[in-house]
């Protein structure tokens, strides 16, 4: 049995195996049963090949005839369909060919050397004029990833006819190498991944890993061949440099496999040696990055250099948690068409992201052709719909999630619309490890501002009272002094003027109470709480004060509602100055005032697709409703839009409300107000921060 006959066993149970690949595959693939049947034929032909080396069979020579005719056959028909074209002079001269071979295949005829020549040049002629006409479908490919996929079916179509030909050379008596079995196996294999839609980008990557073990085998075999060959008889001597040889092996096989990397990544991949190198660099810079601004205008610096992405776009969480945003002007490479994700709008995108931790373009479009006619209009196409559509609003074909724990804190896109497939599984790796990089700075720039906020907040207390005290000194003598000066009751002039100071000595001290207790950190005592009891003391002091309009006030709220975590007096004195606010805004014409509480199902906005129950409470007025600038600045401390207001009641709510994990949420019309916010309900308390378990006696954080 020589080598020929060997290869052609080989390649035949290997493209065995590659029909039955295609024909089983569970996804939909195109033009499946007459690749199958391209395949199918070469390994016949091949078989028909073993066995006639093997026995010399008249029979097994019929079945290579005709195996060769199939071959013409089912390759017309394949390149007929992939190029959407009908060849027909090419078909007629084939099937006459075909039915001539056919014929004399079963005479006695059959045996003579030009039946045998004719079948080989039947089958060849038809395969390099299929490979022909892929080359002109080459020639005219407008698009990038077209070209570069038709340029290695060309490049290795050219390649195996010129191998089979030297194949036959040993029918001449003339000896060759065994290849062409094996090259247009592997072609063929080539072929099935682009049948079957696989990445040919990966393709060239394998070739180019298997160039690198290649040159390191054969410089690793010279190595220890150099310290073995001139051993000769020497038992000890060999078995002394067989150590001393992978010893040294041992210790130079990484350095060796770096620079053969190195340089086959220099030669062969010239694009993806320069990316690695900048994402290198750029992992050390991250390094060191505390600053979000900073973070950002690196990463999109580092990915401009690298010249392998046209369009690039960091989104993280707003503060508000509604939304997904680019955070600078200079978080972006390219336009986008949108700047902002919503978390209910872009929900499907968000959760895959979340789940999966990357997005890819190409796998959502494979994913959609493959759907079944029966799961047509399904929800899961609905879902994949909403992602595509979302990837194209961001100008996307990779989205990359920032993930800390559970939360998704962010994403980084990427897109070159010079190719559809544009990276390589080894590339999109290395975006990987970046992403990573990125999500641990990420963490860190939340957690510095964390720290500086405390700080401030520290800094701001201690300057509070300090200031309150060389202030309160004298506001308390000046009231003191004004209230023993108090003028005769016949002295209107002088008792006017008297009042002015004594309120706005009183106003001052109010002014003081309230920066503390902004500027102050959180105290207080979370315990369970009946919300609706809450609501009743609030509604009560409102019915009880005196306002300028009629005002109607009352409460929504079941009595079967669940406790609450939280601190009573607080709580109290968030729904009272939320409450006040509302009447003041219905002073001239008066209205009504809704104190409502209910358990609602909220989104997540840090993990997309989880929701939770929480206790809404709202503060509903039917006032004019605020302007949109008055809405941007309602939680700055000292705006206000009232006369005599201090600017601090709603920022020290707002303040108390993020100690009891919830925030105040506006939404005003022409028609009223809506203050809302978010209540951990009691049996939810595991979910409270550490310093709030503690003062719940639940434990340790």
């Amino acid at each position: 049995m020589g080598v020929h006959s060997q290869s052609a066993l080989i390649a035949a149970l290997i493209l065995l195996g590659l029909s039955i690949n295609v024909l089983f595959e569970r996804r939909r693939v195109e033009h499946r049963v007459a690749f199958a049947s391209f395949v199918s034929a070469f390994a016949l032909f091949n078989l028909s090949w073993f066995f006639h080396s093997l026995t010399a069979s008249s029979f097994w020579f019929t079945l290579l005839l005709l195996s060769a005719v199939a071959i013409a056959q089912t390759c017309l028909s394949f390149f007929e369909r992939v190029l959407d074209k009908t060849m027909g002079t090419v078909r007629t001269f084939a099937t006459t060919a075909s039915v001539v071979i056919i014929c004399i295949s079963v005479t006695d005829l059959s045996h003579e050397p030009f039946v045998a020549a004719g079948a080989a040049l039947l089958a060849l002629s038809v395969y390099g004029w299929c490979i022909w006409r892929l080359y002109e479908r080459y020639q005219a490919a407008e698009n990038e990833v077209e070209s570069t996929r038709l340029s290695y079916l060309v490049l290795g179509g050219v390649v195996s006819i010129v191998l089979s030909v030297i194949d036959l050379l040993p029918a001449l008596e003339v000896p060759s190498p065994a290849l062409g079995h094996v090259w247009t196996t592997v072609y063929l294999y080539f072929w099935m991944q682009v049948v079957l839609r696989s990445r040919l980008l990966d393709l060239k990557e394998l070739v180019g890993r298997g160039l690198a073990l290649l040159v390191l085998s054969s410089i690793v075999s010279l190595i220890y061949a150099a310290l073995l060959v001139w051993v000769e008889d020497s038992l000890g001597l060999f078995f002394f440099n067989t150590i001393a040889a992978s010893v040294l092996l041992f210790f130079v096989f990484e350095p060796l496999k770096r620079v053969v990397d190195v340089w086959v990544g220099r030669l062969l991949f010239r694009s993806t040696h320069d990316l690695e190198a900048s994402i290198h660099a750029l992992d050390q810079q991250l390094a060191s990055v505390i600053s979000l601004e900073d973070l950002i205008e690196r990463v999109i610096r580092s990915l401009r250099a690298s010249r392998r992405v046209t369009h690039a776009s960091v989104f993280v969480l707003e503060s508000a948690g509604q939304a997904y945003s680019i955070p600078t002007k200079d978080a972006q490479l390219g336009e986008v068409e949108t700047d902002r994700v919503d978390v209910v709008r872009g929900r499907a995108f968000l959760d895959a992201l979340a789940q999966d931790r990357l997005i890819s373009l190409e796998d959502v479009e494979r994913e959609l052709l493959d759907l079944s006619d029966e799961a047509a209009e399904s929800p899961h196409q609905s879902q994949l719909l909403e992602i595509q559509s979302t990837l194209s609003q961001l100008s996307t074909s990779l989205s990359f999630a920032f993930t800390s724990g559970d939360r998704l804190l962010g994403f980084l896109n990427l897109k070159d619309d010079r190719s559809e497939e544009a990276f390589s599984t080894y590339e999109i790796s290395l975006f990987s490890g970046v992403t990573a990089q990125i999500t641990r700075a990420l963490e860190n720039s939340e957690l510095v501002r964390q720290l500086k906020e405390r700080d401030r907040l520290f800094a701001l207390g201690e300057m509070a009272t300090g200031m309150a005290h060389e202030i309160r000194n004298p506001l308390g003598a000046i009231k003191s002094a004004a209230q023993l000066l108090e003028p005769p009751s016949d002295d209107s002039e002088s008792e006017s003027l008297f009042k002015v100071i004594v309120e706005e000595a009183n106003r001052l001290d109010l002014v003081l109470s309230q920066f503390l207790s902004f500027a102050h950190p959180f105290r207080g005592e979370l315990q369970p709480v009946q919300i609706k009891d809450i609501l009743t003391r609030v509604a009560t002091l409102i019915r009880a004060e005196e306002h300028d309009g009629n005002i109607d006030v009352s409460i929504t709220a079941s009595e079967s509602l669940p406790y609450v975590i939280g601190d009573p007096d607080q709580l109290h004195q968030v729904i009272l100055n939320l409450a006040r606010n509302a009447c003041q805004a219905m002073a001239q014409s008066g209205g009504s005032l809704r104190l409502e509480a209910a358990v609602a199902v909220q989104d997540v906005p840090a993990r997309p697709g989880h929701n939770r129950r929480r206790m809404k409470v709202q503060v509903r007025d039917s006032g004019a409703g605020m302007t949109h600038e008055v809405q941007q600045n309602l939680f700055i401390p000292f705006f206000t839009t009232k006369k005599t207001g201090t600017g601090l009641g709603l920022p020290i709510s707002q303040r108390l409300l993020q100690h009891h994990g919830s925030e105040i949420r506006v939404h005003s019309t022409q028609h009223g107000t809506d203050m809302s916010f978010h209540l951990i309900l009691e049996e939810d308390a595991d979910q409270l921060t550490g310093e709030h378990r503690r003062l719940l006696s639940l434990g340790g954080p």
